[in-house]
């Protein structure tokens, strides 16, 4: 393991230096992402400044929402570079000389890019989250704290077992990377509003089928001590982290299969 720590580091390294050869061009698509992603979060502060709030949801706890969401997508997002352009790699058969080096092909998507570029993002998701406590000043004791960071850190297992699974689809069908988008980007602007607002059979679908809910819905109406308007049992926000693993193990295990199933463009 700690031999494995110090490969994926170094592979990271060479890609982060592999970036900063062209440090103009960096700091331009990294302001660029800053931009383009801080818009959203502007159209909810204009939002919520003329309404006050969104079914019970003030301007601090939407932002609350829009934060954690954000920051735990860039993070899914920034270690999930190589399964952006995946689609590619089919078709142009570049998975090929993944699958004849000593190493497992997840291992190695891990370190196929690491989009410096995507620190805009996260960095406007963290000025957004610190937006909302200033606002909301909350009094929590460490378990509190403790529970956002897993909170994050399972909303960022879930975003990558999105992209994993959404990558794994192209081993049959490469057309299918435009469809992960839906639920990966649009499944960020989704949960960065209050699941109180959807229809209800979005909300079911996004908490029993793909359960973005628990991304940061649930998680905050107990941080935010806020009250379950569909009545779920109330250690329904604890289930989170472990919704989260499941999603995971459930992502590598539709990889291994895809790969399994892998035939070379030369096939």
């Amino acid at each position: 393991m700690r031999a494995m720590l110090r490969l994926y580091f170094r592979l990271i390294g060479a890609q982060i230096r592999s970036e900063m050869q062209y440090r103009a061009s960096l700091v331009a698509e990294t302001v660029g992402a800053f931009v383009i992603t801080a818009l959203d979060f502007v159209a909810i502060v204009i939002l919520l400044g003329r309404f006050q709030e969104i079914d019970g949801w003030t301007l601090a706890e939407v932002a609350f929402l829009y934060g954690v969401s954000t920051i735990s997508f860039s993070i899914a997002e920034l270690n999930a570079g190589g399964y952006d352009y995946f689609d590619r790699m089919v078709v142009r058969g570049d998975f090929d000389r993944l699958l004849i080096r000593p190493l497992g092909t997840v291992f190695q998507m891990l370190t196929e890019a690491w989009p410096l570029r995507r620190f805009g993002r996260l960095a406007q998701g963290v000025i957004a989250f610190g937006f909302a406590m200033t606002l909301l000043r909350p009094e929590w004791d460490a378990f509190h704290w403790a529970f956002l960071a897993i909170t994050i850190c399972g909303g960022a297992l879930l975003f990558f077992a999105i992209f994993v699974i959404g990558s794994a689809a192209c081993f049959w069908s490469p057309q299918t990377a435009e469809l992960t988008n839906v639920f990966s980007y649009g499944g960020q602007f989704m949960t960065s509003y209050p699941m109180s607002i959807y229809e209800r059979w979005m909300r079911a679908f996004f908490t029993f089928v793909i359960p973005m809910a628990f991304i940061n819905y649930y998680p905050s109406l107990y941080l935010l001590d806020k009250p379950d308007p569909f009545g779920l049992p109330a250690w329904t926000p604890f289930l989170a982290p472990f919704v989260a693993v499941f999603a995971f193990l459930g992502a590598l295990a539709v990889w291994r299969f895809g790969v399994s199933h892998y035939q070379s463009t030369g096939n």
